[in-house]
C-alpha cells in the first residue's frame, strides 16, 4: 500500500503547487503594475488631448494672422503703388490698415497666450513619458520574476507528475479505482492508516465491532471504513 500512499502524497504535492500557482504574489505584483501603467496611459490621453485642443486653435489664429498679413501687403501695394489717386480712397485704405493691424496684434496676442498655455502641457507629458518608461521597465522586471516562478512550478509539477505514474505502476486498476472515487469528498486523507483501534481519519471513534473487524485483517490490507467512508490500510 506504500504506492496508493505515495500516490495521495503526490496529489496533495500537487494540489499545492497549482494552488500556489494560482495565488502567486509575483503575479499581483505584475498586475498592480499594469493598473499603475493604465493610469499613466489615461493621464497622458487626458494632457494629449487638451494640447491638442490648444494646438488647433493656435493653428487656426496663425491662419488668420497670415490671411491679415497679406491683405495687408495687397492694401499697402495699392495705397503706395502710386495706382490711387483720390483722397478718398485712400483714406478708405488707411482706414482698413488700421483695422486690421489692430486684428493682427489681437491674433497674434491670442496664439501668444496659447503658447504659453501649451508650454507646461508639454512639460507635463514629457514628465509622464519618463514616467511610463520607468513604468515600462517595472512591467518587464515583475514579468520576468513571475514567468521564473511559475517555470520552477511548472518544472515541479512535473517531478511530482513523474514520481506519481511510477508509483500507480505499482497499484492495481481496483485500488486505484477507489482511492480516485474517494479523493473528491476527502482530498488528502482519501487513503488513511489504521491507528491503534481507529481509523485515523475518522472524526470519531471506530464502533468497537468495526474496529475490531480491520485489526483482524492481515497488515497491508486495503479496507473501507463503515464510520467516515474512507480507505483505510491495516
Amino acid at each position: 500500500m506504500e504506492s496508493l500512499f505515495a500516490v495521495q502524497d503526490e496529489d496533495v504535492v500537487r494540489g499545492q503547487l497549482e494552488h500556489r500557482r494560482a495565488h502567486l504574489s509575483e503575479r499581483t505584483s505584475v498586475m498592480d503594475a499594469e493598473a499603475a501603467r493604465a493610469i499613466t496611459v489615461t493621464e497622458v490621453e487626458r494632457v494629449g488631448l487638451e494640447r491638442l485642443d490648444h494646438a488647433r486653435r493656435q493653428h487656426r489664429y496663425e491662419g488668420e494672422v497670415a490671411a491679415v498679413e497679406t491683405r495687408l501687403a495687397e492694401l499697402n501695394e495699392k495705397l503706395y503703388g502710386g495706382a490711387i489717386t483720390s483722397p478718398k480712397e485712400a483714406t478708405s485704405i488707411q482706414t482698413e490698415v488700421g483695422h486690421l493691424r489692430k486684428r493682427q496684434d489681437d491674433l497674434e496676442g491670442q496664439v501668444l497666450e496659447i503658447m504659453e498655455t501649451i508650454e507646461p502641457l508639454d512639460g507635463e507629458l514629457a514628465t509622464l513619458a519618463v514616467t511610463g518608461e520607468a513604468q515600462d521597465a517595472t512591467i518587464a522586471a515583475a514579468q520576468a520574476v513571475l514567468d521564473d516562478t511559475e517555470a520552477e512550478i511548472v518544472a515541479e509539477l512535473a517531478a511530482s507528475a513523474e514520481r506519481r505514474d511510477v508509483a500507480v505502476a505499482g497499484l492495481e486498476a481496483d485500488v486505484l479505482a477507489r482511492y480516485e472515487k474517494g479523493r473528491p469528498s476527502f482530498g488528502s486523507s482519501a487513503v488513511v492508516r489504521f491507528s491503534g483501534t481507529d481509523c485515523s481519519g475518522c472524526p470519531y471513534s471506530m464502533p468497537a465491532m468495526e474496529a475490531d473487524r480491520v485489526k483482524s485483517l492481515a497488515a497491508g490490507t486495503l479496507s473501507d471504513c463503515s464510520e467516515c467512508g474512507r480507505l483505510v490500510v491495516r
